[in-house]
């Protein structure tokens, strides 16, 4: 039985001899056929070659091979990541259609579950034409030519010849973003940005747009924000390039304003306020534009780089975890070689001689959190009705016993029994790893059990909590002879921290 039409679904990046295979074998159940074209809407490492270029070599391909008559129209396919909105602009797009042909699992199954008749067809020959394999070899410059029909090899070298292998430079690019605590995933925007646009506009969002955000207390100013991203573009603005840098309290910014603009350049994670800005623009007439997604920066954890992350304290700008500088140790506790003695008898922050001058100083900078070690200080506080956020005693204060006046709150809260190992001169994993709960716990749900009671000796306990907090905090802590030690925490502090842990062993 043959049939009308047939839907053939592919992203064709690049056409190869397994496409060919495909409509040869559509043409044998159906008279005509539609083509759609996947992803049409995105540019990234794996659709290089824009939707009109692909529509192209695709008629280029019928008329070659001479059915040119039994192509139907070819149609573009938008990227949701959803699939019931694919579906349905799958539908709008393509219209009537009597079986679809394939070897993609994921179409296959969304189209036989809305009652379309599927013909799977299997991979032409999968170790040598698939999409990915061809791009493979053009990007290692390997031979690539005889997995493409042979009359669009010279089309193909041409345009790897002029884009490299990517795509082509467009005239007038957006990207938008908070650009807080400038960073690796914010660079690799950027520069993905300036690679494709001649004109390159860079939103930056105001405390109306971010006013949600975790932490958003922490968010740099708008200038600090706006000078990190103007120091990077400013060695790309040359020749014919230009590069604009303006506030946006909305995820449309200019988008709606201007008709001109040819792409906007996203990351997965703000990929979907793309395809939000192309239905508005649609609305009001203005062109589609091209999406350029930009491959996740990933942190030495594997996880997303992320401002977020930067402000709660997990890592650095460039990846680097802080927690890594004491869970790295395959050892139950490290110890602190003598030869750090010195370095760490003097203050890690500034220094206090009375306790009423630290409550105004945590008033007036008004941190994201308090941790405080030590009994006497964490004492010193709740008498003037400061409450750390985390606590951290031994009962012990120059190694003699102490009892703080505030027990009551060690009762209350069920965990004066509960002990963990801290010896004299060492760091213990375990308890480090408490500590970094009780702060995540406190910073992510306002937790108020938040003691950590230890066995042996808390001053070392210092480090970890400086790792541990977020950016803002303060963490207190006493000494002996030079009084109420505050630190403030940033990245700097967070940076000398690291170094020390290093050298423990």
């Amino acid at each position: 039985m043959n049939y009308h039409i047939a839907l053939i679904v592919g992203r064709f990046q690049p056409f190869h001899k397994g496409h060919l295979f495909l409509i040869k074998k559509a043409l044998e159940k159906a008279d005509k056929i539609i083509v759609a074209i996947g992803s049409s809407n995105i540019t990234d490492v794996n659709n290089p070659i824009d939707f009109e270029t692909r529509k192209k070599i695709i008629k280029a391909v019928f008329y070659k091979e001479g059915i040119e008559e039994k192509l139907s129209k070819i149609v573009p396919l938008d990227d949701f990541f959803d699939d019931k909105k694919w579906f349905i602009n799958l539908k709008k797009q393509v219209g009537k259609f009597d079986i679809a042909l394939g070897n993609n699992d994921w179409t296959n199954n969304i189209l036989e579950k809305a009652g379309y008749k599927v013909l799977k067809v299997d991979y032409y020959k999968r170790g040598m034409y698939e999409g990915w394999r061809v791009r493979a070899l053009i990007r290692e410059g390997k031979k690539w030519q005889d997995r493409v029909p042979k009359y669009i090899v010279s089309w193909l070298h041409g345009f790897i010849a002029e884009n490299n292998g990517t795509m082509k430079q467009l005239n007038n690019v957006v990207l938008g973003g908070t650009f807080d605590h400038f960073h690796k995933g914010h660079k690799a925007l950027l520069t993905k940005a300036l690679e494709v646009g001649k004109k390159v506009t860079v939103g930056i969002a105001t405390e109306k747009l971010y006013k949600n955000k975790f932490l958003s207390e922490t968010i740099e100013s708008f200038e600090i924000r706006k000078q990190s991203v103007k120091k990077f573009i400013k060695n790309y603005l040359m020749n014919d390039r230009s590069g604009d840098i303006i506030s946006f309290s909305d995820i449309y910014g200019t988008t709606l304003k201007e008709s001109n603009i040819d792409a906007i350049i996203v990351s997965r994670e703000t990929f979907p306020n793309a395809l939000k800005i192309n239905e508005e623009r649609k609305k009001i007439h203005f062109k589609p534009l091209q999406v350029v997604i930009v491959e996740d920066v990933l942190a030495e954890d594997e996880k997303l780089i992320s401002s977020e992350r930067i402000r709660t304290g997990e890592i650095d700008r460039e990846g680097h975890n802080f927690q890594f500088s004491i869970f790295n140790f395959q050892k139950k506790e490290i110890l602190m070689p003598e030869s750090l003695r010195p370095i760490l008898q003097k203050p890690l922050g500034r220094v206090f001689k009375e306790v009423h001058k630290v409550i105004k100083f945590i008033k007036f900078i008004k941190p994201t959190m308090v941790i405080a070690v030590g009994d006497i200080i964490t004492d010193s506080l709740l008498k003037e009705g400061i409450d750390p956020d985390v606590k951290v005693i031994d009962f012990k204060t120059r190694r003699k016993e102490f009892l703080i006046s505030n027990f009551k709150f060690l009762i209350k809260s069920k965990i004066s029994n509960i002990k963990f190992q801290n010896k004299p001169g060492t760091i213990n994993i375990k308890t480090a790893e408490r500590l970094r709960e009780l702060i995540r716990d406190s910073v992510r749900r306002g937790s108020m059990n938040s003691w950590l009671v230890v066995d042996g000796e808390e001053d070392l306990l210092t480090l970890p909590a400086i790792l541990f907090a977020p950016l803002n905090s303060l963490v207190l802590y006493g000494h002996w002879q030079h009084g109420i030690i505050t630190v403030e925490v940033d990245e700097v502090i967070k940076d000398k921290v690291r170094e020390i842990i290093k050298k423990f062993n």
